[in-house]
């Protein structure tokens, strides 16, 4: 139900109603009650009672709300939930993302308190997006959906602690649009995991300019991997996600070692001719797209087996392909034969493709 500041609506499962005193987020509104009191409720929990529909008006009554704080209707209650990015990370952006972010109210109490959940739009593309809800292993629900323009960022909700693992997984589908762009990205279609234990861990919350303070920020798509750049971003970003689904190309193929096994050595003198073209902070992210890419592309070509020699240095690549593959839940990992690699490199099974003989079909 579409609600806006100033409209009356009944409880359904209460009695009496109120006046929409606040749209909290996209299914929650701040509703005035008798008394002088104001009630967060839930949007499908209400009843909107000025409307010619003839099963609203027989519900129809009338309420005693002080008019003393009768709110404005002129401007448009998505002012409070909609807001534009900094001018410093719109002014520098590097990467063409979208996120989500999880926010603490209180800033110096981080695992504790109400949350806000905000996506980010941190492209130059107005997009659409689709949000749906995890349940089960194989079944989903529709939570939300609207639009967003660039560079703004949607709260999507506010939530207390014990709703977190409402968030803890789920799927985001994106449409992009521009008056003039020299090519269309893709539609996006990507589903995220989040850890519960991340929201109470004071670790996880870093200093973020999109949020202009701490929270956890959780990159859902990069569009800069549908574009051109340099030649070491057109390589670094320019991959197919795991997300999009689309047939690989045979990109496993030069690493392969024997019949559907292969070995890959992700440290960036092995993957790229000329690393002196990347900034510091892209060599993380480049070794994570090709690393989802090889392993996208063993699973499209039946692959059984995939060696991935991460190095052991300071531990964050071993980290990140780990955080990885925890979105593939019927893939095997298991350290690499120490006496061959030592301590830097992990073995992928896949267990779908093991029984299969002829890599064609």
């Amino acid at each position: 139900m579409n609600l806006k500041v100033g409209d009356k609506v009944k409880f359904l499962d209460a009695t009496g109603g109120g006046i929409v005193r606040k749209i909290i987020d996209s299914r929650m509104v701040l509703i005035a009650v008798e008394g002088g009191f104001e009630i967060p409720t839930l949007s499908s929990k209400l009843l909107k009672m000025e409307s010619s529909e003839a099963g609203q008006r027989f519900f129809n009554e009338s309420f005693d709300i002080p008019s003393a704080h009768e709110p404005e209707t002129s401007g448009p209650q998505t002012d409070e939930i909609i807001s534009n990015l900094p001018e410093v990370v719109t002014k520098n952006r590097k990467v063409e993302e979208v996120c989500l972010a999880f926010v603490p109210h209180d800033q110096k109490w981080l695992i504790t308190g109400v949350m806000d959940v905000f996506l980010i739009n941190n492209t130059s593309f107005d997009l659409l997006y689709n949000h749906f809800r995890k349940q089960g292993k194989v079944h989903y629900s529709g939570v939300d959906y609207g639009s967003l323009n660039a560079g703004a960022k949607l709260l999507l909700a506010t939530v207390d602690r014990d709703q977190l693992s409402e968030w803890e997984s789920g799927c985001l589908q994106f449409l992009f649009h521009k008056e003039q762009c020299p090519e269309i990205p893709s539609p996006v279609n990507a589903e995220f995991e989040i850890q519960g234990k991340k929201f109470y861990t004071e670790g996880s919350y870093r200093e973020s300019a999109l949020v202009e303070g701490k929270g956890i920020i959780i990159r859902i798509a990069n569009l800069n991997q549908e574009f051109q750049g340099t030649s070491a971003q057109k390589d670094a970003r320019k991959v197919s996600t795991k997300s999009e689904r689309r047939p690989l190309d045979e990109f496993i193929l030069k690493h392969q070692t024997a019949d559907r096994e292969a070995e890959v050595d992700l440290h960036l003198a092995s993957l790229a001719e000329n690393i002196g073209k990347f900034e510091k902070g892209e060599i993380l992210e480049f070794q994570k797209n090709y690393f989802e890419r090889a392993l996208e592309s063993a699973i499209y070509n039946k692959f059984r087996k995939v060696t991935f020699i991460h190095g052991v240095g300071n531990g964050v690549l071993r980290e990140s392909v780990v955080e990885i593959l925890n979105k593939y839940s019927s893939i095997e990992v298991f350290d690499a034969p120490i006496h061959k690699y030592g301590a830097g490199a992990i073995e992928i099974r896949i267990p779908f493709n093991m029984q299969l003989h002829d890599p064609s079909k």
